[in-house]
């Protein structure tokens, strides 16, 4: 993995469980947990909804070096942007040198 090519700068979120006044669970992602820099790709998806309606999403993928804290509840950032992106997947390169994260823009 060449450190040169790590261009963005990346925030990870980590997933905190709290309760709300009537005892239910609420997920909430509050703080920073990990700040590291990738490389953002671009691929294209698609994805069928139910009643044979299209729902069209750009999918991302981001290479980071390893780091064991990054888990796929986690919520990221990409250079400070307004948008949260959720991980689908999670590939480990080599003998842990890097991760390749499969990720999507999260629904508003």
């Amino acid at each position: 993995m060449q450190a040169g090519r790590l261009i963005n700068r990346i925030a990870f979120y980590a997933k905190e469980i709290s309760r709300d006044t009537y005892n239910a669970s609420v997920d909430t992602w509050p703080a920073v947990t990990l700040k590291t820099r990738g490389n953002i790709r671009e691929i294209g998806g698609r994805k069928d909804l139910s009643n044979e309606e299209r729902f069209f999403s750009k999918s991302k993928e981001l290479t980071i070096r390893y780091n064991s804290v990054v888990t796929e509840t986690m919520k990221l950032k990409i250079d400070n942007g307004p948008a949260f992106y959720i991980i689908t997947y999670i590939e480990i390169l080599g003998m842990k040198e890097g991760m390749r994260l499969s990720i999507e823009k999260e629904n508003e």
